[in-house]
């Protein structure tokens, strides 16, 4: 097992699974069979927001990026991301992902899982659908 890696704030960490009302950026599209397909580069949150319109929230079609919140999310520990700190650790108990097992990700340099828990986290990040039920 990896320890987790700390890598220092650029000025905005991103949250890779953001809800809609946070959104700036549109990072991929969620599969029939629950995996993110990512777009790269990146295109603008408005672009899955304009499909908003359906009965299925937008976060479960769509996987969305924005600024991390910090102590305005629930899942803030007071230093820390808990989601993806728990991702990982699940992640590492089965697979134990390398740098260059990670998909292709446009907010990598900036991710705040990746940050602070490392390609564990980058490698679980694909199988997370936000669904803001």
């Amino acid at each position: 097992m990896t320890d987790p890696v700390h890598r220092p704030d650029p000025p905005e960490r991103m949250c890779p699974s953001t809800p809609a009302a946070n959104a700036t950026l549109f990072l991929g599209m969620i599969t029939p069979a629950g995996r993110v397909a990512y777009v790269t580069p990146p295109l603008p949150a408005e672009v899955a927001l304009a499909q908003a319109g359906t009965d299925t929230p937008v976060e479960s079609r769509y996987r969305l990026a924005g600024p991390c919140v910090t102590a305005k999310c629930g899942f803030w520990t007071g230093e820390h991301c808990g989601l993806g700190e728990r991702l990982a650790a699940s992640y590492r108990e089965t697979v134990g992902p390398t740098e260059a097992d990670l998909p292709r990700c446009a907010i990598r340099r900036t991710c705040r899982w990746y940050a602070e828990q490392g390609a564990a986290a980058c490698a679980a990040c694909s199988h997370v659908v936000t669904d803001a039920r």
